[in-house]
Formats: C-alpha cells, sequence, structure tokens
C-alpha cells in the first residue's frame, strides 16, 4: 500500500538528481534501455528532471522497498514525464546517502497500482 514518501529521503535524492553528477547518479543497464526505448530521443538529464520534479511534489507517494542490493533506502512510485506516466525504482545507497541509483524508469508493467 503506497504511504507518503519521506521528505528527508525527497530532499536529499533530489538534491543528487539536481547536481547531475555522473559520479552521483547510476542508472541499471535495464533502467538505462527502458528509458530509451520509452523516449527515444530523450537525454538523461530529462530522466533527472522528472524524477527531480515528482519528487518535489509532498504529496508523492510510493512503497518503501527492503533488502535491496546495493543497501540502500530504496521507494518505488509513479512519476508523470512528457505526458506519460513512469514507474521509478530508486535507491539512495547507505551508509553515505551520496549517490541514487535508478534502477526502474519505465511505463508501469503492471498497471497503475504498487
Amino acid at each position: 500500500m503506497p504511504v507518503p514518501i519521506p521528505k528527508p529521503w525527497r530532499d536529499t535524492v533530489r538534491g543528487i538528481l539536481h547536481q547531475r553528477n555522473k559520479n552521483a547518479i547510476f542508472l541499471t543497464k535495464r533502467s538505462e534501455d527502458d528509458w530509451q526505448a520509452t523516449f527515444p530521443n530523450a537525454f538523461h538529464y530529462e530522466l533527472y528532471d522528472a524524477l527531480n520534479e515528482a519528487l518535489g511534489d509532498d504529496r508523492i507517494q510510493g512503497r518503501y522497498i527492503a533488502d535491496m542490493v546495493p543497501r540502500g533506502e530504496t521507494y518505488e512510485f509513479f512519476f508523470p514525464c512528457k505526458n506519460r506516466m513512469m514507474y521509478g525504482k530508486l535507491n539512495l545507497l547507505l551508509p553515505a546517502r551520496k549517490i541514487v541509483f535508478i534502477i526502474s524508469a519505465h511505463p508501469p508493467y503492471k498497471g497503475h497500482t504498487l
């Protein structure tokens, strides 16, 4: 069941995404392939901006995912991008909380429920 995503997590992730530092933001091969298949002419920064904007909404809800590898605080949620609803899963790596791992960024495969 979706719950509000905690503001401290959102703020930390947003700060990292805003910087667009390629040494602090990593995409899985699948998330990168899915993003490019959905938006063939899009750049990575457009994904970062869409995620950043969605996480800036205090009403955003998601689901916490426990026991992710690599170890971190992971949330899945839906976010709009270019007039499409997208599914995202982001892992804020522990213990430093300075790296965001984008696990998923694609249209929902299983409907619009988490």
